[in-house]
């Protein structure tokens, strides 16, 4: 074995050793990076849009994250139109399909 061959195995072997986030199936992350004052965020499960029950609501303010576990299943999400304005107004509904590896939506 020469030199070279003996620092790509060290690498290899350290790389397998590096701590990586582990992906928990059905998780959908939200977060607040473009918004200054906090926004509403209201998500729905299940297969379908009709089908589909509330999860929950929440206010993210910037930089926050808010973790929904919907075990595999398909969310649907949708935020205020105009952060902080609570004027009812609401983005069209959006699918998130976390069944495969968790997603990370950023607002």
């Amino acid at each position: 074995m020469n030199r070279r061959a003996a620092l790509s195995a060290l690498a290899a072997c350290a790389a397998a050793l590096v701590a990586r986030p582990a992906l928990a199936d059905g998780l959908v992350r939200f977060r607040n990076v473009s918004f200054a004052r906090a926004v509403l965020i209201e998500v729905r499960v299940g297969e379908t849009f009709d089908a589909a029950t509330l999860y929950g609501t929440q206010r993210l303010a910037r930089n926050e994250t808010w973790e929904v576990d919907t075990t595999g299943t398909p969310a649907w999400w949708r935020r205020e139109l105009a952060p902080g304005s609570n004027d009812g107004r609401y983005t069209d509904w959006q699918r998130a399909d976390p069944s495969r590896s968790d997603l990370r939506v950023d607002l």
